[in-house]
């Protein structure tokens, strides 16, 4: 069958595809900006098609469900969590742990904003607490900064110190910081926490 023509009787030019992926890449930047800016629980499947100027079905094409973009969001933040981990389990401390504090840190600030979500944001955890590739890096990380044995104390502080360079790197008000020096000053933060004297700290 002849190709139709337009009105001079040419053939008119092929339809543009969008390359192999870049839908799906699209649809995860609009759900990472929205679940950082408005958290997961309140960004529905429309808001974010909305976001797109797309329908919902398109959103349904790429993924089948809400928890499938939030684990799909977390991936890359899972990826990190394994690259740090793989480079510090190759080194003796204190170097092991300093890798990883310096890894996080480095994560946090690339990854602004959503990294807060993935610590931070209560849909978030409890989707992330249940699957199992990123419980496995966490276990990984928790192994490398605590030890194997480590106290209330030290565990608290880790608590503190995690949650609040997560927190610190999303924040609007550090935005005009330098990147070197917000840097310099979380890895100096994190450190100082878990150098606290234990005993103190469980007693």
């Amino acid at each position: 069958m002849a190709a139709p023509s337009d009105a001079d009787g040419s053939a008119p030019p092929p339809r543009r595809r969008s390359p192999r992926g870049q839908g799906r890449a699209r649809l995860l930047d609009a759900a990472t900006g929205l679940f950082a800016e408005q958290g997961v629980s309140a960004t529905s499947l429309q808001a974010i098609a909305d976001r797109l100027g797309v329908t919902k079905a398109a959103v349904y094409h790429q993924f089948s469900s809400k928890e499938a973009i939030v684990l799909a969001v977390a991936e890359p933040i899972i990826e990190r969590l394994r690259s740090i981990a793989d480079r510090a389990e190759a080194l003796d401390e204190p170097a092991s742990v300093a890798a990883v504090i310096e890894g996080l840190v480095d994560l946090v600030i690339d990854e602004r904003g959503i990294a807060a979500v993935v610590r931070l944001d209560p849909a978030m955890v409890r989707t992330l607490d249940d699957h199992e590739p990123y419980r496995r890096q966490i276990a990984r990380i928790d192994r490398l900064l605590l030890g194997p044995d480590p106290t209330v104390g030290r565990r608290i502080a880790f608590g503190f110190a995690g949650g609040g360079i997560m927190a610190a790197g999303s924040l609007a008000a550090l935005d005009e910081v330098p990147t070197d020096v917000l840097r310099a000053e979380l890895i100096d933060a994190m450190t100082r926490a878990l150098n606290l004297d234990d005993g103190s700290a469980a007693s």
